[in-house]
């Protein structure tokens, strides 16, 4: 076995169950969680979903997350929400660190890291239909073998009062260069969203379909709204099968998550926690600032 595929197996042991929760290809950065909302929900563009909804006035931002997975797996997410014309863009930059990893063989200790550029451009087009347009960069790196790729995902809502439907075809794009001359695969997906408000309830309701090759994902999530400023999200995907390990009293809770939001003057604090099962726990962490 060659010295490259020595160090992928190596990288692979340690992130495979990770792996078997968000994808079975390349390139699982582009699908790792960026913020609280998106770790419990499932779903990058809930907030935007949530402006749309709730007919809020944009308002320009900026923004820092950081995610802690099990085996000192880290991100850091900075965004810059603003106005561009007829559009709302919002600017994000990924930095992935997957830690340091060492072969057993011969004792060689490595690292991997994923950085990614995104850019989201968002538009009303009437009074019921938005769409969205996101253009990501990755670079990716495994100790001296690197590769990078170019992926986009477009959306199309549709708004109707208490109603908002989302269909989306995600991560379509192309490879510019190798790790190897193995062929390496975006995560590409497809789906629908659908959110919806219940006239005598303050929580908002979110049923997401991921399509990807081979398998599909259901995720549900609620927001109840406290007061005026602040609110409590829960959420599950069907993904936790992967993560379960025989005793349902320690699998109850797998795949579940939860999370506190709150409002102080311009800033939005929020905190969240995914249950992993076996694996361990995922937590995130948000803070933005309006800058209008």
């Amino acid at each position: 076995m060659n010295f490259f595929w020595k160090i992928i197996y190596s990288f692979l042991f340690t992130i495979t169950t990770l792996s078997l929760y968000y994808s079975n290809s390349s390139y699982n950065g582009l699908l790792f969680p960026s913020s609280v909302n998106h770790l419990i929900s499932y779903d990058e563009d809930y907030d935007l979903s949530k402006q749309i909804l709730f007919d809020s006035k944009h308002q320009n931002s900026i923004c820092s997350n950081y995610i802690i997975f099990p085996h000192k797996i880290n991100i850091g997410v900075f965004d810059y929400e603003y106005d561009l014309k007829s559009y709302k863009v919002l600017s994000s930059l990924y930095i992935i660190n997957y830690g340091d990893f060492d072969d057993s063989e011969s004792g060689y200790t490595f690292s991997s890291k994923d950085y990614i550029i995104k850019n989201r451009f968002s538009k009303k087009i009437n009074n019921k239909i938005y769409s969205s347009f996101d253009l990501k960069y990755i670079y990716s790196y495994i100790d001296l073998y690197s590769s990078n790729a170019i992926a986009t995902k477009f959306s199309l809502y549709y708004y109707n009062k208490r109603f908002l439907l989302q269909g989306f075809l995600d991560n379509y794009g192309f490879v510019i260069n190798q790790y190897s001359q193995f062929e390496e695969q975006l995560p590409i997906r497809y789906g629908y969203k659908i959110m919806f408000i219940p006239k005598y309830i303050n929580v908002l309701f979110t049923l997401k379909h991921d399509y990807f090759d081979n398998y599909s994902t259901f995720n549900i999530s609620g927001e109840l709204f406290l007061f005026q400023k602040s609110s409590v999200i829960v959420g599950f995907s069907s993904l936790s099968k992967e993560l379960y390990y025989g005793e349902f009293y320690n699998d109850f809770f797998t795949g579940m998550s939860f999370g506190l939001s709150t409002e102080y003057k311009n800033y939005l604090m929020s905190i969240g926690f995914k249950n992993l099962g076996a694996i361990g726990l995922s937590s995130a962490f948000t803070i933005s600032r309006l800058i209008n």
